[in-house]
Parts: C-alpha cells; structure tokens; sequence
C-alpha cells in the first residue's frame, strides 16, 4: 500500500529505470577488470548497488534502510555516496517516522545502529531543525563531536529560535567527555568544512572560536560573517562596525596585527559615517605602526608623497595620536623635515600627552637633520620643564640613543641605566634591552648594530645595511639578524624571515638569541593554515628548553592564548 502513492505519481517506472542503469554501469566496470586467477562463486562488483535494487519503497520496518545504509556508510567511510539518491527515495517519506526512528536507535545505544541510522537521516537531508536536532542526539552516542556540531549548525539555520540553546550545546561539544577531537580541532575542523548559508552559522562558531582562545578560526568566521551580512538582502544594516571595530581591538592587544589591518580593510573603514570613521582611522594608523608599515600609513593618511604632516597642520585633520603616527612614520623612512612639521604641531597643541611625544619626536628628528647639538639641547630642555607631568624615563632612554648614533658609549650606558629604572613606559623597557646589547660587544659592530634598530633615526634601507656589516664573530650578529628578520616581515618577505629565525636558532651562540629565533618563528607559524598546534608545540618544546635562567614569558602568554 505504501508504493501506490508512487506509482501513481508516474515516479517508480522512473526509480526502477535508474537502478538498471546503475546496474548497467556497475556490469561494465566489471567487464573493464580483469577476472581473479581463481573464484569460487560470483560475488557482485557492487553488492550495496543490489541491496538498494531490492529496497521495499515506504515500508515502516526500518531494517532493509538500515541495513543498505550500513554497506554503504562501510564501503564510503566518512563521507557519502552517490548511491544515496536510491536510498532516500526507498525510504519512508515522512519526517515523523525519520524522528522516531532515530529516537528508537538512540535509546538502544548501539554503536553501529547509530552509525547507520546517522546516515540515513543525512541521506534523507531533511532541512528540518526537528531533524537535525535528533541526528546531533544520536552522532553524541558515539561520541562524534564534529558531526554534531555540523548538525547544530545546520539546526541553527533552520531554527533561528533556539539560537541560544545551540549555542550551548556547541559550547558542550568542545569539552564532551570521550571525544577524539580536542576543542581547536572541532573548530578548525567546522570552519573548514561548514558550508555557511546565513551570517548566524558563522557568528555562531566566531563566538565559540573566542571562548576556546582559536583566535585563527574566530578571525575566519568573522570574515565568513562580514560577506554574509552583505550579500544577504534580508539584512539592510549590513556590517555592524562597532563589532568589527571591537575585533579590531581584541586581535590587536592579542599581537595579531595583520588580522586587525586585514579586518579594516575589509570594513572599507573610508565609507563609515562619523563616529566610525574616524575611530577606524586611529585603529589603523596604530595597527600599520605596530607592523611597522610607515608607507601604509603615509597612504593611509591619504597623502601618497611627503605633506601628510604638513596638511594635518594646516586643516588639523588628525587628532594628536595620528599626527604622532604619521610624523613618526616619516622619520622611519628618512623624511625628517616632515617628521619635524609633526613634531612641532603635537608640541604647540599642548594636548597631552602627545605633546610629550612631540617634544621627544622633535630631537629624533633633529638628529635625523644631523643637528644633534639642537637635538640635545631639546631634550634637556625637556627634563628640565617644570610643567611637564610625564616620567623621565623615556627622555633618558632618548638622551641615551643620541649618545649611542655619536659614539659616546659610557654616558649612553649611563643615561640607559637610569631610563630602565622607570617602568610602565616602553622606552624604559626598551631601555633594559639596550643595556643587554651594549654589554655583547665592544668592537666597531656596535655602531652598525644600533644604527640597524628600530629607534636609529636612519631609513630603513640604511639600517639594513647597517645590520648586514654586523659580521658572525661579533656577539652582536644574532640579534642584528633578528632585526634583519623584521625588516624582512615589513617588506612582505615572511620565506625570508623564517630562513634567517632558522639559521638563528641553529648557529646563534647566545641562547637568548636562539630563544627570541625560535619564538618569533612559531609566532608567524600560528597565521599559517594548520600551524597553530605546530606552533604550540613549539612554545612548549621553549618552555622546557629554557626553563633556566630568563624566563621565556612570550611562550606562557601565547601558549595559554593558544590553549
């Protein structure tokens, strides 16, 4: 009686044509193989083709479906068959009899049944949020933490409702007890696989990505999320720049930069109306100088040549922060007159504390213009200011790099002394790396190390130039090459930068050296596809290694981000 139906739909003359011509195809890859030297008896080239042929079509006994489900989930492990057409048109049609089934076999907990029940119900491909629900239920038996949060995900697209509650059974998945997947692998393993139809699927694993600390799946989710909400015509506000802008701020005080660049860019920040727009500018003028990337933020400023500051003076454009950003940019790439303009606009605001920065920036930049004296004098002046609120540390730290570019090797180790003593401000910190170098090396590679470093008011065609005179039997080389690395990573050149870490942690000396190679190396391991667990196996492999002597913190912090 159940077959009646079909048959008068005209559509079983159809099922059974295309069984026979299944059976067609099957006959002619046998006929294709060369016959085994021996054979009892025949056996068919497709014995699942023959279970399906013999399918009764809507019975409700679900053995014969099972069973065709089971061959054919053994002879395609972990993925599907094309086979499955026949299988789905055998079937009950009903989704209530789907459900109860499924219902039944989860109860009894038997392992195969719940694979093969699991099949079928996916064969059915009912987009019902009833269904996908009960086969998460029964992939939860066996402990298939993946195929059940794809079944989550897909229930979520049907039930935008039960938006919270999928939530927490994703949450669960990532700590389901028995389960082979770790929680960065389910998530890396549902990004890659998931196909997102609607912006809440991606939103959904974006925030799961975050509360697992997978920063890589949650930064690609994003991205998933972002197209979605634009190509999606039932969404007319679109992107929600306050949340990517939130992003923004998280991948930042987390290090990943190039995540916060690559999410600007895709904002099309420019396009916001106020406030967004001008946040979103400060956001990325701070992310391109944290990537050291001083022509992005020359472009960025909207001035491809050498007036940014100049026109920041006269239109006062920029706030204090990004007049700072883009001045500084400009030193870095050797253009200190313009560096200069920036300098004195912060110290004429008086707008704190970037004025500060500004009077500090003022004698970079003299020093840069190789008016050193003038430089000095701006910074003593500054030490000496009765009004000034800020810590000394950082004028020091700058006294002490102008004594450095002149040679003056005991009143730069003094001046640096003095500047590490203060803490809080980075130069202070920076101060206490200086005082490291100046102790590796008394020889004529010292001047070519500093003139190499970031703060080296030279360009930064000099300062590698500088760097490559470093020679191997100076103690200095290592971390000359370091630096080398970095300039290599700001040219887009990450091949080359992860050479010279190698060659670092191979043949530095210094185990310093070999700690910060290896450490930077698995840090711009973590951005590649599949390297976050390489790269937490390589913080670990740190932490064990140098558990002597410094204590290697950038491991400890990246390893609790990564887990």
């Amino acid at each position: 009686m159940a077959g009646r139906p079909y048959a008068a739909n005209g559509l079983r003359p159809t099922l059974a044509a295309l069984v026979a011509i299944c059976l067609w195809c099957a006959s002619l890859t046998s006929a294709a193989k060369p016959a085994p030297a021996a054979q009892t008896a025949p056996s068919p080239e497709n014995p699942c083709l023959e279970m399906l042929a013999a399918l009764p079509s809507g019975k409700n006994d679900p053995e014969p479906y099972l069973a065709a489900a089971s061959c054919l989930r053994k002879q395609n492990p972990g993925s599907h068959s094309p086979l499955d057409t026949l299988l789905k048109a055998r079937a009950p049609g009903p989704k209530q009899w789907l459900k109860d089934q499924m219902e039944r076999v989860r109860m009894r907990a038997d392992p195969p049944k719940v694979l093969d029940m699991a099949y079928l119900a996916e064969a059915k491909a009912f987009p019902d949020a009833d269904v996908q629900r009960e086969l998460a239920s029964l992939y939860l038996v066996v402990a298939d933490t993946y195929r059940a949060g794809m079944a989550l995900l897909r229930q979520s697209e049907a039930d935008s409702l039960q938006t919270g509650y999928i939530q927490y059974q994703l949450e669960n998945l990532t700590r389901y007890p028995g389960a082979e997947l770790s929680a960065s692998e389910l998530l890396d393993s549902l990004t890659g696989s998931f196909p997102h139809r609607k912006p809440i699927t991606a939103e959904l694993l974006e925030t799961l990505s975050w509360s697992v600390r997978d920063y890589i799946a949650a930064y690609r989710n994003l991205l998933a999320w972002m197209d979605l909400k634009r190509a999606n015509p039932k969404s007319p506000k679109g992107v929600d720049p306050s949340l990517v802008i939130e992003r923004v701020n998280r991948f930042q005080s987390l290090g990943y930069f190039d995540y916060s660049a690559a999410l600007l860019k895709k904002l099309e920040w420019r396009r916001l109306p106020p406030p967004w727009s001008a946040l979103a500018r400060t956001l990325d003028l701070q992310v391109r100088s944290r990537l050291q990337d001083w022509p992005g933020i020359i472009a960025a400023a909207g001035d491809p040549g050498r007036t940014g500051v100049t026109a920041a003076l006269r239109g006062t454009a920029f706030n204090g922060e990004e007049t700072f950003l883009i001045a500084d940019a400009h030193l870095h790439l050797g253009h200190a007159e313009e560096a200069l303009a920036g300098a004195v606009a912060l110290e004429q605001s008086g707008e704190p504390p970037w004025a500060f920065r500004g009077r500090l920036l003022k004698a970079r930049a003299l020093t840069g213009l190789g008016k050193t004296r003038e430089a000095a004098r701006t910074l003593d002046a500054l030490k000496r200011d009765p009004k000034r609120r800020e810590a000394t540390g950082p004028i020091l730290f700058w006294q002490g790099c102008l004594a450095l570019d002149e040679g003056r090797y005991p009143a730069a180790e003094s001046l640096l002394v003095l500047a590490s003593a203060y803490t809080g401000a980075e130069e202070s910190q920076r101060a206490l790396e200086y005082r490291f170098f100046l102790m590796q090396d008394t020889t004529a590679a010292r001047r070519d190390f500093f003139r190499g470093l970031p703060e080296s008011p030279h360009d930064r065609l000099e300062r590698a130039r500088s760097l490559d005179r470093v020679g191997e039997a100076s103690a200095l080389w290592p971390f000359a090459q370091l630096e080398k690395a970095q300039i290599h990573l700001q040219n887009g050149d990450p091949d080359s930068a992860e050479a010279v870490f190698d060659r670092v942690g191979k043949r530095s000396p210094d185990r310093m050296a070999r700690f910060q190679a290896e450490a930077k190396a698995a840090f711009t391991a973590e951005k590649l596809p599949g390297g976050r667990q390489a790269a937490l196996a390589r913080y670990e492999d740190l932490l064990i290694k140098y558990q002597q002597g410094v204590i290697p913190e950038f491991s400890r912090e990246r390893i609790k981000a990564l887990r």
